[in-house]
């Protein structure tokens, strides 16, 4: 009986891809149910032969044709044994074609006859063309049955033929917390006949080993053999490889935290974690959220114990390698700066010999201890874990009231309580802003436009930290420096901004306290705007910074800066 169309199509660009790839194919057919495909068959590059009987004048008319000449040969007989066989050098050097279904199927694969039990076994895989093209494409001419079947695997998930990748791919598919979930594993190779081989496959890389393998008692196998708290895994080293690999893949990360927070509930680390002995190490462990919390916990622990500072930072750049660091990032940085100002104090000086004394030593180095308060106060605020760092927290306010602000407001007190005016020759005094770093600027040859930034309380140490931040972004050109002025008194906002305006004479509205610059009013943003126009024959504007961030660049910002000269942004 013929076959059906779709089959002798079939059949016929299996042959053309054989007679692709070998000069002689030879088509055994025991039966002779293939004589009509045969003959139907058409092969512009190739000559067909029927061999009955004739394999001498066959064998001598391939002999002496070119070697660029393809021949099909039918055999409507079975294939004889080869000691029988008087075209055996042909067949060993050519190809067998077989119209078998699982002939077929490998052919098309571009697999080889020995394939053929594989192609039986896995029937359903190679009935898809788009798979079979799929397949024959990865294929190597070395590949052996697992090489082979790795790959069938690698097309069902649609991931590289690599047993790593496969695993990561079948994580991601299952959510660890819902019980009812089907094994991936399972879905997507159980009707192929494949997940016996996808285990196998795992089993040789992670000596793995269970009489019901799966996902879910894999992935406890997994963490209890690269973490450091918990049961003892036996897998192989190849389980930490493939555990860096997981957390440190952005695409498959959101797994990794998933399986972990859910394995982390299972196997009670919290419990564990709770119980372990003051000599347990976690060393570089990230394998759960968890350990990270123990690990800053015990520092905190530490830092008000006898560990020195050089310790805590050792253990806190051990763990900057942990996938979980960034996430708890603020609260090691709260850590750092109490050590740094831990540091800092033991070492100050904050004894105020004089007037002119204390600014100096103020702007040489006593800033820093109001920065690493400010920074440990910002990294605890900001980690939103306020428990934990209380006591870090309660330590530095403490300290810093203490240690830090009663002393030298006593002894700064009693120094300016000595003075006879207010002034300083080691600093400017605030008036002199404008001509200092305004006007003289402006005056000198080059400077077309100057941008001037007030922003209100703007502490010393923290203008110091935002020009090391400029100054250290490689390759802006940026070149910040940072000089202190001696505040007007007394210190309240208006006036300070006013002081900063140009003009001869600051004054105080007695009426309502407002303040003044030559007996104008210096109050709020248009006033101000005013006194510089005044100053720079119009060529001066005064701006709030919320409005200036809102400019259109090419129009509104561009007039901005065409017609000004001196542009004062409030902050």
């Amino acid at each position: 009986m013929p076959a059906s169309p779709a089959a002798t199509s079939r059949i016929h660009e299996s042959l053309d891809t054989a007679l692709a790839r070998k000069r002689v194919v030879f088509w055994y057919d025991a039966n002779g149910e293939w004589a009509a495909e045969f003959e139907g068959y058409e092969a512009p590059s190739a000559k067909k032969l029927r061999v009955e009987g004739n394999e001498f004048s066959i064998k001598v008319a391939i002999s002496r044709a070119p070697l660029d000449q393809r021949f099909l040969l039918y055999l409507p007989s079975a294939k004889p044994p080869e000691q029988g066989n008087w075209l055996l050098d042909l067949l060993l050097a050519g190809h067998e074609f077989t119209a078998d279904r699982a002939s077929l199927d490998i052919q098309e694969a571009g697999l080889t006859l020995e394939f053929k039990e594989l192609a039986q076994q896995h029937k359903a895989f190679f009935r898809s063309p788009v798979r079979n093209t799929k397949l024959k494409e990865l294929l190597r001419p070395n590949d052996d049955e697992a090489a082979v079947r790795l790959k069938m695997l690698a097309v069902l998930a649609k991931q590289q033929a690599d047993i790593d990748k496969l695993l990561l791919h079948a994580f991601s598919q299952l959510d660890p917390a819902n019980p009812d979930g089907d094994d991936p594993v399972e879905a997507l190779y159980g009707n192929h006949q494949l997940s016996g081989h996808f285990w196998r496959a795992v089993g040789e890389k992670f000596g793995y080993a269970s009489p019901e393998p799966n996902l879910r008692d894999f992935a406890v196998a997994l963490f209890n053999s690269v973490s450091s708290i918990g049961p003892s895994g036996e897998l192989l080293p190849h389980a930490r490889v493939f555990m860096s690999i997981w957390k440190d893949s952005r695409g498959s990360r959101p797994a990794f935290e998933q399986w972990s927070d859910h394995l982390a509930g299972v196997l009670r680390i919290e419990d564990q974690l709770n119980d372990a002995p003051d000599t347990y190490d976690p060393d570089d462990d990230d394998s759960y959220e968890l350990i990270e919390r123990f690990v800053l916990s015990r520092l905190l622990q530490r830092f008000q114990g006898d560990a020195s500072d050089a310790q805590l930072l050792e253990t806190i750049r051990n763990r900057t390698s942990s996938c979980w660091f960034e996430k708890h990032q603020h609260g090691y940085s709260a850590l750092e700066q109490a050590i740094t100002f831990r540091g800092l104090l033991a070492k100050a000086d904050l004894q105020v010999p004089s007037f002119e004394e204390g600014l100096q030593r103020y702007c040489n180095g006593w800033w820093r201890l109001d920065q690493a308060y400010r920074r440990c106060i910002f990294h605890a605020r900001t980690y939103q874990q306020p428990g934990l760092l209380k006591p870090l927290r309660d330590w530095l306010e403490a300290q810093y009231v203490n240690n830090v602000l009663l002393p030298l407001t006593n002894r700064w007190s009693d120094q300016v309580a000595g003075l006879s005016s207010w002034g300083s020759s080691t600093l400017p005094r605030q008036k002199e802003f404008h001509m200092r770093y305004v006007h003289a600027p402006l005056s000198s040859k080059g400077l077309k436009r100057l941008f001037v930034v007030i922003s209100d309380a703007l502490r010393y140490e923290a203008a110091r930290d935002f020009a090391d931040r400029l100054n250290n972004q490689a390759g802006k050109g940026w070149q910040a420096e940072v000089d202190a002025l001696l505040g007007a008194l007394p210190t309240f906002t208006q006036l300070g901004m006013a002081a900063l305006l140009p003009g001869a004479q600051l004054g105080l509205n007695p009426a309502d306290a407002n303040a003044l610059v030559d007996g104008q009013s210096a109050t709020g943003t248009d006033n101000r705007d005013k006194i510089l126009k005044a100053y720079a024959n119009g060529r001066a504007k005064a701006i709030l910074a919320e409005d200036f961030l809102a400019l259109a660049t090419s129009k509104d910002g561009a007039e901005l800066t065409r017609d000004h000269d001196l542009i004062v942004i409030y902050h």
